[in-house]
């Protein structure tokens, strides 16, 4: 029955081989103008392959058509893959199926632990399993065939052993679907299924422990606590971010220091970070950075008031002081609110009119005025009780005591 077999192979196996020429000859017909027009530098009978100029008819890489690689063992002759004398292509290589233990008979057909002659296994000292690849079995040891053809061993890791299956002695013990030692393995350790309940803890002499690397047990799993920055000196002590745990404390890199609690805690470089300028905690005004441990705000608001940069001359405790327009085309601050008109803020609407100028709250044309002199000018503002208070009148006369009063038949502006 076996040489049967191998005949009916053998025919099969030399069909392929005896189409060889002819199939070559239709890809060499459908591909050669492709491979041959990409570079016309090539010299006389030889065609551009991959960039590289090659002779279809004897390069056993590019064998009648570009990347046309010939079996292992084969040649190229008149651009054909030829094996030599007594050998067919099998797969990637030529074989003799008369002695090829890996095709025998044919191409694929493997003899295993035997031998193969005249294109027949030959078992010798083991057994034929027919329909099973390799052919050839040891069913005294053969986990895939134990005691009998294609008898599988059952679990992951089992052995076969005098045609019997059974676990190995590094892995003793029959849990569920492997062998396991219940000493090391953590799943299965002391007993089958007893799995160790942290995470990176190990099996050791079939109890669960935290390994030598990780000597500590924090919540669910095995930590350093001298290096861990989730558990440094103690389980649940975290570092700030961007600090390390070196020897059990938490270090901020050089010229940093820890600001903030729990998972906002962050390493920070007080002369420089506007949230935490200065100290922990002190947060820069908007617009304003932070420079040597201080806020800095801009040209146009220079003042830091709270959380505000501000324009002005002081702060009003942490808020910026109130900008009024002095009625002749500047503005002046204070605290105060707006058209409030006190004599205070009369005073200060002057003097941003003219700041080199001379103020006279006396002896003027109207009561609840005052008047600001310079060398061409005097500009009278009314306050207080006045009928005219929030108006200011500007007059083209450097003397207060000829000005004119900001009433209704003078030219006139409000100011706030």
């Amino acid at each position: 029955m076996g040489l049967g077999v191998m005949s009916r192979r053998g025919r099969a196996a030399r069909s392929p081989a005896g189409a060889l020429p002819g199939l070559l000859a239709f890809v060499l017909a459908l591909s050669a103008a492709a491979c041959g027009s990409s570079t016309p530098d090539c010299p006389s009978g030889q065609t551009a392959c991959g960039g590289t100029c090659v002779d279809l008819q004897t390069d056993e890489m590019n064998c009648g058509v570009c990347s046309g690689r010939c079996p292992s063992g084969a040649t190229c002759n008149a651009g054909r893959c030829e094996c030599p004398a007594g050998q067919v292509s099998c797969g990637s290589a030529c074989a003799d199926l008369a002695t090829d233990a890996a095709n025998c008979g044919a191409c694929g057909v493997a003899c295993g632990i035997g031998t193969c002659a005249g294109g027949v296994c030959q078992c010798e000292g083991a057994t034929f399993c027919a329909g099973l690849q390799p052919l050839c079995r040891d069913l005294l040891a053969d986990a895939a065939s134990c005691g009998t053809c294609g008898r599988d061993c059952p679990l992951a890791n089992d052995v076969c052993e005098g045609g019997a299956c059974a676990c190995p002695a590094s892995l003793p013990t029959a849990c569920s679907t492997r062998c396991a030692n219940t000493q090391t393995d953590a799943a299965n350790c002391g007993a089958c299924a007893r799995d160790c309940p942290l995470e990176n803890d190990v099996c050791v002499g079939g109890a669960c422990a935290c390994p030598s690397a990780l000597p500590d047990e924090c919540g669910t799993r095995c930590v350093d606590r001298q290096t861990d920055e989730a558990n440094c000196g103690g389980c649940g002590t975290v570092c700030a971010t961007g600090a390390t745990c070196t020897a059990g404390t938490c270090q901020c890199p050089a010229g940093q220091t820890a600001c903030g609690t729990g998972a906002a805690a962050r390493c920070v470089n007080l002369q420089t970070d506007a949230a935490n300028c200065g100290t922990c905690g002190r947060a820069c005004p908007a617009g304003a950075t932070c420079a040597s441990g201080g806020c800095v705000c801009g040209a146009s608001t220079p003042l830091a008031c709270g959380a505000s940069c501000c324009a002005g001359t002081a702060c009003c405790g942490t808020a910026c002081q109130t900008r009024h327009y002095n009625g002749v085309n500047a503005d002046y601050f204070d605290c105060g609110e707006l058209d409030q008109h006190t004599l205070a803020q009369a005073r200060l609407a002057a003097a941003s009119w003219s700041p080199g100028g001379t103020t006279y709250e006396s002896g003027l044309c109207l009561p609840s005025c005052l008047c600001r002199q310079n060398a061409s000018q005097a500009a009278v503002w009314c306050y207080g009780t006045s009928p005219y208070k929030g108006f200011v009148t500007v007059t083209n006369s450097p003397n207060c005591f000829a000005a004119a009063c900001p009433i209704p038949t003078n030219p006139r502006s409000a100011w706030r």
